[in-house]
């Protein structure tokens, strides 16, 4: 899960923590606060009531002189009186049509009983039942204590208080939902700082070690990040600049030695009195020196375009140097019995480093040669051009390779067919430093292959100059 996603969560989960604690607390005291108030009333009424009787012979009777109020102050109330022998010495009209529990124990509480709505009509709900709030008191009259049960039908109060509850919840799942899009937004606003410089480090590869992470105004732990990270990429570039001097420099120092050495093989070959075993070690040895002549001249090509990494652009028809390079290729081709096809256009102009664009094409040609078929190979070399720029395409018959090794053939000493490759010279930094080469002049280049059959590879170049044309338009054909 994602960092945003958790910081979200976490932001919800602590919101709905807290609204639902208030919830709690705001719908306890409004859920007490009505049946307090109730309970007050009923409190009040029952009072009134023992009030307005008078005790005679020993039993409580109405005088309806004094208080003409109290057929309508207890119609809407359940209400008996006991005296202290617990006999019934009173109870209202609602009484006959139910009887409710008596609780000593408790002063307060509610139940709930069916009472038929078409007998008396207290809001009951559709199975008839209606839920009344009880009080029960002991109220002391002319020496004598009294027990006093009064209820009241709270049904209505109920319904409040269960709308009251469905709009608490849906308030609740409301604010889930607010606080779900203001957490994503936080945490969005909160993360785009580390967006912005795990872009900014992504930037930064061995290419562009130069690249720094600009420090922010705030000295906070994001300042610090940036801090550490830039000073992790000095040490890099610190690491990688002695590392490719150093290979430079070896290189450089090893041309001398190997110089030497061939001189040596090739005066000591032209002996005569040289026994023949010796002169077989002799040839194989001087093989062996070649091809480290070559791997150094490799290494030192590569090491001056890490250090080095500009060029000497000037106005280069890419058409007009590719059929050079095939005509000096021109007797190598023949001699290995390869078809060659070329389809090139009138011209196509890019403003590159003359020698190194050679370099790579040379580089190209010689591998579509080497790895092609012994017998009936073929090769076949195309460039068009395009609003954006121009395709060099080089096809070669051959034994391919497998598609997952297409990316890592422009890896440094990487080699598809090591066995092939020793014989045949290579050392695996052809392409490596193909690939630089295009790369310093903005393009792109891609390898694609069928094992056993073919291999094509594919170079752009970006298009910087185009209004010049050759007079030589026909296609060349070898």
């Amino acid at each position: 899960m994602k960092i945003r996603n958790r910081i979200t969560l976490w932001i919800t989960a602590s919101g709905l923590v807290a609204s639902l604690l208030f919830s709690l607390v705001v719908s306890y005291e409004m859920i007490e606060q009505p049946y307090d108030l109730l309970d007050e009333e009923l409190d009040i009424q029952a009072h009134t009531l023992i009030s307005g009787l008078e005790p005679q012979s020993g039993k409580l009777q109405r005088d309806l002189t004094e208080n003409t109020m109290l057929s309508s102050l207890t119609r809407p109330y359940w209400i008996k009186i006991f005296n202290e022998q617990q006999e019934l010495i009173y109870a209202s009209d609602m009484v006959r049509f139910t009887d409710l529990p008596l609780d000593p124990k408790r002063s307060r509480y509610t139940v709930s009983t069916t009472m038929p709505a078409k007998t008396i009509n207290l809001e009951q709900d559709d199975n008839d039942e209606v839920a009344f709030r009880v009080r029960i008191f002991t109220i002391p009259v002319a020496g004598h204590s009294y027990l006093v049960q009064i209820a009241r039908p709270i049904e209505k109060l109920d319904e409040e208080i269960f709308d009251l509850l469905i709009s608490l919840l849906i308030g609740l799942a409301c604010s889930a939902a607010v606080m779900v899009g203001l957490g994503y937004y936080v945490s969005g606003r909160i993360l785009k700082p580390i967006s912005a410089i795990n872009s900014l480090a992504r930037e930064i590869t061995d290419k562009t070690l130069d690249k720094r992470i600009p420090l922010g105004k705030n000295r906070d732990e994001l300042y610090e990040l940036s801090s550490s990270l830039n000073h992790m990429f000095d040490r890099l570039q610190y690491s990688f600049q002695h590392q490719k001097e150093f290979l430079a420099n070896a290189s450089h120092e090893l041309k001398t030695p190997i110089a030497m050495q061939r001189l040596f093989f090739d005066e000591a070959l032209q002996l005569s009195e040289l026994p023949d075993n010796f002169r077989k070690q002799l040839v194989q040895q001087s093989r062996i020196l070649c091809r480290m002549d070559r791997l150094v001249k490799n290494l030192l090509d590569l090491s001056a375009l890490e250090l080095q990494a500009a060029c000497d652009p000037e106005e280069l028809d890419l058409v007009e140097l590719t059929a050079t390079v095939f005509t000096e290729f021109e007797d190598i081709i023949r001699a290995n019995n390869i078809e060659l096809s070329l389809e090139l256009p009138g011209s196509a102009f890019i403003r590159a480093d003359g020698e190194k664009i050679k370099r790579v094409l040379i580089n190209l040609i010689d591998n579509a040669i080497k790895y092609n078929h012994p017998e009936e190979g073929r090769i076949e070399c195309r460039i068009t051009t395009e609003n954006k720029g121009i395709w060099l395409e080089i096809y070669n018959s051959g034994p391919g390779m497998p598609a997952d090794q297409l990316e890592r053939v422009f890896d440094q000493f990487y080699r598809v067919e090591k066995s092939r490759s020793t014989a045949l010279g290579g050392a695996g930094l052809g392409l490596t430093i193909v690939k630089r080469i295009i790369e310093m002049h903005g393009g792109t280049i891609t390898m694609e292959s069928e094992a056993g059959s073919w291999t094509r590879v594919r170079v752009f170049f970006p298009t910087l100059q185009t209004d010049k044309k050759r007079s030589d338009s026909a296609p060349l054909n070898a």
